[in-house]
């Protein structure tokens, strides 16, 4: 099996296939090995699921320039891979990130419940246009991972990326799209995700004191010049501290940190730069 990857990742990158197009390529093999099917060589597996792989991949790669790199002939290929197809029930379609889900859900022992899950955040997640412009293999690591973060699962981001082929950048940059359509999501797991988002959970948890105090933390909160990579929600925590503290509050940087899941020192090192006079 190990050999067959191989060959399909040389073929792949020769002729310049997309990562998921070797991924499916790969899996195809997997699946006639785990099926116990009967081919003549190597070479002809590989190329036979490397060019079903194109195909549902929509992969613009001919049959002729496969052949030459799998060393087999054109009929050779394409009489494998349509008995593949016929006595394995290969479907020639795009592969969708269902396919990666079952198998993620399996390989990380994901309950019934959390499986359920998954799909549903699937669902609305292609509801809401969020899968489009990622990978089928990107969407299934970002729910996985985002599932397993719910629940505290003991599972990591280079777990999940390893699993789908792909970076531990990759998984980070993608699942919190995921997460924020889960429900019942605790504070911890996914803090606000905007500066108004942060400002509101704050007001609410501290509702005995005035309004003003929210609408100038938003305002000092959002001019504030933190950088691209600053926690907005440490930046808002910081600025409604600064408000309250301001007018006489007994608020501390432990009383908000687990309203809006960011810890103290971040909540106080926003804090200390803001110049709020009320």
């Amino acid at each position: 099996m190990f050999y067959v990857g191989t060959e399909i990742e040389r073929m792949g990158e020769s002729l310049d296939a997309t990562e998921e197009t070797m991924i499916d390529g790969i899996r195809l093999c997997g699946d006639v090995r785990r099926a116990g099917y009967d081919y003549d060589s190597i070479d002809s597996v590989a190329g036979a699921c490397f060019y079903l792989a194109c195909t549902r991949q929509d992969e613009p790669i001919s049959l002729p320039d496969i052949a030459d790199h799998a060393r087999k002939s054109r009929k050779n290929i394409q009489h494998l891979s349509a008995k593949l197809m016929s006595e394995l029930d290969i479907q020639p379609t795009p592969v969708e990130p269902d396919t990666y889900l079952d198998d993620g859900i399996e390989e990380f022992g994901f309950t019934e419940d959390q499986a359920a899950e998954c799909f549903e955040l699937l669902e609305r997640g292609k509801e809401r246009n969020r899968h489009s412009g990622f990978a089928p293999t990107t969407v299934a690591g970002a729910i996985l991972y985002a599932v397993a973060q719910k629940h505290g699962l003991d599972i990591r981001q280079r777990d999940v990326a390893d699993f789908v082929n792909k970076t531990p950048v990759s998984i980070r940059k993608s699942y919190k799209s995921f997460l924020e359509l889960a429900d019942d999501v605790p504070v911890d797991v996914l803090p606000p995700q905007t500066i108004d988002e942060a400002i509101a959970t704050v007001q609410t948890a501290f509702s005995e004191h005035p309004a003003v105090y929210a609408d100038d933390a938003r305002n000092i909160a959002s001019d504030a010049d933190v950088g691209d990579n600053a926690s907005l929600a440490g930046v808002a925590g910081g600025a409604y501290l600064s408000v309250a503290q301001t007018h006489g509050e007994g608020l501390t940087a432990s009383d908000v940190s687990p309203v809006l899941g960011v810890g103290s020192q971040t909540i106080a090192k926003y804090n200390k730069r803001f110049d709020y006079e009320g």
